[in-house]
């Protein structure tokens, strides 16, 4: 059994909803009690309910968590990307990708199925907000003729399959070891290649992530 720690008042919950984190991530979020919780944060059962009156609300605070370190993280990307809509979507995968090198626990945890069904309702409503301004962005590259004119559920479905699937592997060691630089030109190469697709040209065009780099043949 874990040595029992000392909280200050505030981090305990702090700890919990980390604890918390990791048993959804190993356990799902049905497979474990609120003791064993307690027991990855070193406390006693008794302290859980002081913060979380059942298991319940302790997977609404996971989710949440998850849900707003993610928000923020590709917020901040797209803010800082002046380009068109194809710029920002791509900006979305790349700050992902970087998120679950920077957040492996959060990125386990919030792809577990189950978890995101937990999200308190305006965290959802917030999640739902935010999908319905990417896909507008998206119509709008359409006009604009920025981005291919195929039905957007496809590109979203497409897009999120290549980097949940880049950042699964690299969280799970597949890729070997790879920090936040690795991460970050890997998820420009893959959101590049689909970007650009796989139909051949006569001459490959660049990318303006990348500039002045070679592609090979």
């Amino acid at each position: 059994m874990p040595r029992r720690q000392t909280y200050h008042h505030g981090n305990l919950r702090e700890a919990l909803i980390k604890a918390g984190m990791r048993a959804v991530a190993e356990d799902g979020p049905d497979g474990f009690s609120l003791r064993e919780v307690a027991m990855r944060a070193g406390v006693t059962a008794p302290a859980v309910y002081r913060h979380f009156k059942d298991k319940d609300e302790l997977l609404a605070a996971v989710a949440g968590e998850c849900a707003d370190r993610l928000a923020a993280t590709v917020t901040e990307a797209v803010a800082r990307e002046g380009g068109n809509s194809l710029a920002r979507f791509r900006a979305v995968g790349i700050a992902y990708v970087q998120f679950a090198v920077a957040h492996p626990e959060h990125f386990r945890a919030l792809t577990v199925p189950g978890l995101s069904a937990r999200l308190p309702p305006d965290k959802s409503a917030e999640m739902d907000a935010w999908h319905d301004q990417q896909r507008r962005d998206l119509e709008a590259g359409q006009h604009a003729g920025e981005i291919a004119d195929m039905p957007v559920q496809e590109l979203l479905l497409a897009a999120n399959s290549l980097v949940h699937g880049l950042a699964h592997m690299i969280v799970e060691g597949q890729l070997g070891d790879v920090d936040d630089e690795r991460a970050k030109a890997l998820a420009i190469a893959v959101t590049g290649a689909i970007g650009v697709g796989f139909i051949p040209r006569d001459k490959p065009p660049g990318d303006p992530l990348r500039p002045g780099m070679k592609r090979k043949r």
